[in-house]
């Protein structure tokens, strides 16, 4: 085995190791003040009544039907983690007076960026697992068991997808000094214009062009036809979309990163607050 065979294998596991063991112990580090008693009520409980009051609100009205709500909620919750999960996993390394040592070293920032996704997109799998369940013991949902496979296929791209986007947000906090109030706007926002609660087509035309480009949007509309009983081929192009715009998102917040990283070493931004 040649000199450059050998070195090529060790890059490669060097960005592995970075990848999942960094990713993890940067979520331990990170994340380690949560408690169950903090856990279980903001991602667990206020998704599953925000999930409920829709319901409920639709059945009463008239709106939509219980799949309407339940697909559109259960997918949407994820963004709990995506964006608030993800915006702390970078912001906070700044806030915690972290960030100036992590980049000082000669770690593979691609490895060591997209490693502190990983446990959030985890994290927003089980919420938005969690939210489907309590639906189909609580309200009745039942799609068919096999759309199941592809249905979780939906929730993984877009879950995906919407960590692309709390990347962006969280590369925002390397340097802005509030990074909270944005990441709320973002996360309302997504609940009125991804189609979770309002048809896309009852918004006004602006709002439905910003829409198309915000994470979520596709993977509902996928998600529902496929719990509705339709096969995955009419799905494909919103799952593609869905994807597309994940990795859009998720190289607009890489590219934001190294460009802070190198702001932030000529001026010192790293370590004012």
């Amino acid at each position: 085995m040649s000199a450059v065979t050998v070195q090529r294998a060790n890059r490669t596991g060097n960005f592995w190791r970075i990848f999942f063991v960094g990713g993890l112990i940067s979520y331990r580090a990170l994340f380690y003040w949560i408690t169950p008693w903090q856990y279980i009520p903001t991602m667990l409980a206020a998704p599953l009544f925000q999930i409920l009051f829709f319901v409920y609100l639709g059945r009463a009205t008239g709106v939509g039907s219980t799949t309407f709500f339940v697909v559109g909620n259960s997918i949407q919750i994820c963004s709990m983690s995506g964006i608030y999960g993800m915006t702390m996993a970078l912001a906070n390394e700044r806030q915690f007076q972290t960030l100036s040592p992590i980049l000082a070293t000669p770690a593979n920032r691609i490895a060591l960026f997209l490693g502190r996704g990983l446990p959030v997109l985890v994290s927003g799998l089980q919420t938005t697992a969690f939210g489907f369940l309590v639906s189909a013991l609580i309200l009745n949902f039942r799609p068919s068991p096999k759309a199941l496979p592809e249905l979780a296929l939906t929730v993984l791209v877009s879950t995906a997808s919407c960590t692309g986007f709390g990347m962006a947000l969280g590369s925002l906090g390397l340097r802005a000094r509030d990074i909270w109030l944005t990441a709320n706007i973002a996360y309302f926002a997504m609940l009125l214009l991804c189609g979770v609660e309002v048809p896309l087509h009852q918004l006004p035309g602006v709002l439905q062009v910003v829409a198309h480009v915000l994470p979520l949007t596709h993977g509902i509309a996928a998600g529902r036809l496929l719990a509705s009983g339709h096969h995955l081929g009419a799905a494909w192009p919103y799952i593609w979309e869905e994807l597309g715009i994940g990795v859009a998102w998720a190289v607009i917040a890489f590219l934001l990163f190294r460009y802070f990283e190198r702001e932030g070493r000529r001026t010192g931004s790293f370590d004012r607050l």
